[in-house]
């Protein structure tokens, strides 16, 4: 009894110096290897809005402050927080005066709703674009449209998007079936795009006044068939505009921006309404 009462008595003994041992290397471990952060990187991840979106092009807003603070990132690199967050942290690390650019808004470029491009099929399966995909190439007549199942809304953080309600195959009626944005609420970090099967959602300038509402690359005469609002390429609206603003590439007509007036003088000349005033 008393030799195995000993046993006991040596074998805690020996697991509490192994024990203290151990604790005394990884405290000496932890202070010798331990990575001292700049105190300024605390003070930007303070100013910045902790949403981790990756809109910045970082995954995490802690390594948007690290690289802000060490001259890998611009003090307006943050989407979510605007300009008042950049403003304050160019004035945190002193980097004088901010160069804001044109704040861009997430845009679906596609206004084939079901009364204005129909669907092939009334699909029944899984409300997901990715799936409705695997039956047929999708159900809507439009290889390059807007799916509508809302993946995008899904992908959103920010309640930026809605998804109006779906109407059966043979109902008109509205903007169905394709997503509305609230441009004051989308920080353009790009979910919505990524979570796009048919790459049709893109960015457009916030301030901007048009929109050319579709990306088809089918050929004026089949579109004229099956939507009454694509693009049929006529380049009508690029005859029309006196400031050189549109350019095509495939079928439809691209925008520029930086020339455009707003003078709606292609809006009119469109014969399919592609080009709308917004």
């Amino acid at each position: 009894m008393g030799q195995n009462i000993l046993t006991v008595i040596i074998s805690v003994i020996a697991l509490s110096l192994i024990g203290a041992f151990s604790g005394a290397i990884l405290a000496y471990a932890s202070s010798k290897f331990t990575v001292k952060t700049d105190p300024m990187v605390d003070e930007v991840l303070k100013l910045l809005p902790r949403a981790n979106c990756g809109a910045c092009g970082f995954p995490s807003c802690s390594a948007l402050a690290e690289a802000i603070v060490s001259g890998k990132a611009d003090v307006a690199s943050c989407k979510v927080g605007g300009e008042s967050t950049a403003k304050a942290i160019a004035e945190k690390v002193g980097a004088g005066k901010v160069d804001l650019k044109e704040k861009l808004v997430s845009c679906v470029f596609c206004g084939g709703s079901t009364d204005k491009c129909g669907r092939k099929f009334e699909y029944k399966g899984i409300p997901d674009c990715f799936a409705v995909l695997l039956v047929g190439g999708g159900d809507k007549l439009c290889s390059f449209g807007c799916l509508g199942y809302g993946n995008c809304v899904k992908a959103c953080k920010f309640d930026a998007m809605k998804m109006p309600a779906r109407r059966s195959l043979g109902e008109g009626g509205g903007n169905d079936n394709i997503p509305i944005i609230d441009k004051e609420k989308c920080v353009a970090c790009g979910k919505c795009i990524n979570a796009c099967p048919r790459h049709m959602i893109g960015y457009r300038p916030k301030s901007a006044k048009i929109l050319v509402n579709c990306v088809t690359k089918d050929k004026g005469a089949y579109v004229r068939k099956i939507c009454k609002v694509g693009c049929i390429g006529c380049k009508l609206c690029q005859k029309a505009c006196k400031y050189d603003a549109i350019s095509f590439k495939d079928v439809v007509p691209i925008i520029d921006y930086n020339k455009c007036t707003a003078c709606l003088e292609c809006v009119k000349v469109c014969p399919q309404k592609t080009i709308i005033e917004i």
